[in-house]
């Protein structure tokens, strides 16, 4: 095509300019944050649906809250009023958006109001949970306790008895564990962890048909490094230690 005088042919190979540029980054970071907060967002502690696959119907659930939202692991944390023989009690959960090959799900967690106010209280500069419980962790700390308490027990116990909505993964005799603050050395291989513990063994006989019943403890526990460095482990304080923790 022939370019009529006095005009210029556009130039196809010139630089992109900065607008454009600036342009396709704000489509890219909107694109990711859809990702992140649209698709596969967790939905509110009040959604209908979240109320639905809590209360299965059984309960009513009122002054609904949310305890704080980490979401780089896409958890939500909850608190909510129930009426249990005409008096208000705490009840919490926490709704993790768990991604598949194909599609995700949410997994609810029924808990410890006390350990739930206390995993969300403190949300790290970057939005997911403190590092609290290092250089251990609080899966692996939990695991070191119910194996020290298998010890002390001899023999695993469940207290799935307790007629209570939480979930199985609560029911042993140390319901849920939070770490309150980095671990402290004490001796080489040894550390000593500040601790929440949810004790279901030292919950009143009576049980409520809602709530779980666990009693809070805290206090000092000291773990020391397996030979290859790999597990952690209770002390041969631990009986002690678990005596002297103070309920809360």
């Amino acid at each position: 095509m022939t370019i009529p005088s006095g005009l210029a042919a556009p130039d196809n190979d010139g630089p992109v300019s900065p607008l454009a540029w600036l342009t396709l980054a704000a489509v890219l970071v909107a694109g990711l944050a859809w990702y992140w907060f649209g698709s596969y967002a967790v939905p509110r502690c009040d959604a209908r649906q979240t109320v639905a696959a809590v209360t299965d119907g059984k309960f009513s659930l009122h002054e609904i809250k949310q305890a704080g939202y980490a979401w780089p692991q896409k958890t939500r944390g909850c608190l909510a009023t129930v009426i249990q023989d005409g008096k208000p009690m705490q009840y919490a959960w926490t709704i993790l958006r768990v991604e598949g090959r194909r599609k995700s799900r949410l997994e609810y967690d029924h808990a410890h109001p006390g350990i739930v106010q206390t995993r969300f209280a403190d949300i790290a500069w970057h939005g997911g949970f403190a590092q609290q419980g290092q250089p251990i962790g609080r899966d692996e700390l939990k695991n070191a306790v119910l194996a020290g308490m298998d010890v002390l027990r001899g023999k695993p116990l469940y207290h799935a008895n307790l007629n209570a909505v939480v979930s199985p993964q609560h029911y042993r005799e140390i319901g849920d564990i939070e770490a309150l603050g980095p671990c402290k050395p004490v001796l080489p291989g040894v550390v000593s962890c500040r601790l929440l513990l949810a004790r279901n063994d030292l919950a009143p006989a009576a049980a409520t048909k809602v709530l779980a019943v666990s009693v809070l403890q805290q206090g000092d526990f000291t773990f020391q490094r397996s030979k290859d460095g790999k597990n952690w482990s209770v002390t041969p304080q631990f009986r002690t230690e678990l005596d002297q923790a103070q309920l809360q």
